[in-house]
């Protein structure tokens, strides 16, 4: 009696009996699908796919397998399958999402909203690998995570508060920086990410990261230049604007950012704000080309968080009453407030925001039609970046920046397989990873209709849209008790 409640409490517990998954059946079938090829082969239609044991093991014309015996056997009829979407840049165990409420609300977010792995780009180190284990075994449900720990930062400037920070590590000289890449190593992250650093701080991470193997991502200091990040060995930079690509572009870079570095040291945001403006009017096409070339040579990808900075654009139509709010702790909420008289500051602000957006958009159809490597990633948890329904947001930037459909959930996709170098992701086929996300319509008319998700299957393990409903109420529910400061 006692073990027959202890199965019944985990079947309640987690949604679909994910512990318990294996008593539908061992073996989980699906007919009559149409499978997407994000190795850009044709749509197949009518396709049986037959998982066991987390991995697919049959991809075949439907009629032509015979279904084993006690299978669980889904009628997929009209729908799409493609596989697993991962989120290459997102924040869920620090800076805004702290670990004490993230886990029971963002890990099941993410999920149903079909992304079954995710880089993390820099937050509380132990949390996420304490998750990660959890996952591994069974006991917690969410996705695939890769993991950054704390970010490398220059030194506090005098003054500034003194509180330690477990998404935050911090370097000033080159000493320094390699003892921080040996820490990273130690602790068990799986590559470094930095935010900025000093100049020769910067070249000592990526000549350590390279001597104990491990990679190095993130923004590219103010002090550094892409074309020497990409010659360094950096493997993915992050985010256009942050990374000052369009500096590197431009006709005026070297002035352009002697007039940052004065700027910097008076803290004059405005006259920052201004060289950016005057980098996006001062373009090289030959720069441009160079810069494109010199990543498509080295193999250096980009992440281009194109919906972050389009939200920041938009701040201002931001709604109160966002459902998506449900997901946010009450103090967060708060924090975001849109506001309610909009001063001519304000409006400035959106409208310098929505300049670079549109510069990063235009940056990013160049990278890709150039051969330089993307991956999609949302930034979340920013401002209105919400956790799960970003990553599909972004999905469709990339399309208004020039990529087709196949070629934008490739970034999410079989980009992110390549990159990580593990070819047991981002496809459907014999041998690969059974994480993938059956669709009511086709993303290849539409990316769009990757947000239209009927099931997940998670480690070969189904999770039908009545179950992702109920998880996603489990975590508006949990969201709902954490009403202290977030930053706590």
């Amino acid at each position: 009696m006692r073990a027959m409640f202890v199965v019944a409490a985990l079947c309640i517990l987690l949604p679909g009996g994910f512990l318990g998954a294996g008593a539908r059946s061992s073996i989980l079938v699906i007919e009559h699908v149409t499978v997407i090829d994000v190795s850009g082969g044709p749509t197949r239609t009518d396709q049986t796919v037959v998982i066991s044991g987390g991995t697919i093991t049959a991809v075949t014309s439907s009629g032509s397998t015979k279904v084993p015996k006690g299978a669980q056997v889904v009628d997929a009829r009209g729908k799409f399958l493609i596989p697993g979407l991962w989120d290459m840049h997102t924040h869920i165990a620090g800076i805004s999402a702290k670990p004490a409420w993230a886990k029971q609300v963002l890990l099941p977010l993410l999920v149903a909203n079909g992304i079954t792995g995710i880089r993390d780009m820099g937050g509380d180190l132990e949390a996420l690998k304490a998750w990660r284990r959890e996952i591994s075994s069974g006991a917690l449900m969410g996705p695939r995570i890769v993991a950054a720990g704390p970010m490398l930062l220059p030194p506090r400037r005098s003054g500034s508060p003194t509180t330690v920070d477990p998404a935050e590590l911090r370097v000033g000289t080159p000493e320094e920086a390699r003892a921080s890449v040996e820490k990273l190593r130690q602790l068990g992250a799986d590559f470094v990410k930095i935010i900025e650093v000093p100049r020769e701080a910067y070249f000592a991470i990526a000549d350590e990261s390279k001597k104990v193997g491990i990679s190095f991502v993130g923004h590219v200091p103010s002090e550094v230049n892409a074309i020497e990040a990409s010659n360094a060995g950096q493997k993915s930079i992050e985010h256009i604007i942050y990374s000052s690509l369009a500096f590197d572009c431009s006709s005026e870079e070297a002035q352009l950012r002697r007039k940052v570095s004065e700027a910097a040291k008076t803290r004059d945001g405005q006259a920052v704000a201004d060289a950016a403006d005057d980098a996006n009017r001062s373009y090289s096409r030959d720069k441009a080309t160079a810069l494109w070339r010199t990543f498509r040579m080295n193999g250096t990808w980009v992440t281009p968080t194109l919906f972050s900075i389009h939200a920041n654009a938009h701040h201002l139509e931001d709604a109160p009453t966002d459902p998506e709010l449900a997901f946010v702790p009450e103090a967060l909420r708060k924090e975001w407030a849109p506001s309610q008289n909009p001063t001519d500051d304000n409006r400035d602000t959106a409208a310098w925001w929505q300049r670079q957006f549109e510069n990063d958009r235009k940056l990013t159809g160049e990278m890709h039609r150039a051969g330089v490597r993307l991956l999609a990633g949302s930034d979340s948890l920013d401002r209105y970046v919400f956790v799960g329904s970003s990553l599909h947001k972004e999905l469709q930037m990339l399309v208004t920046a020039g990529l087709t459909p196949l070629e934008s959930l490739q970034t999410a996709t079989r980009n992110v397989a390549d990159f990580l170098g593990q070819s047991d992701l981002g496809a459907i086929a014999v041998g690969k990873r059974a994480d993938l996300v059956l669709l009511d319509a086709d993303p290849m008319l539409d990316i769009a209709n990757t947000q239209k998700i009927s099931a997940v299957i998670l480690r070969g393990n189904l999770l039908t849209r009545a179950e992702l409903n109920e998880m996603l109420s489990k975590a508006r529910r949990a969201a709902a008790t954490f009403t202290a400061d977030t930053r706590n």
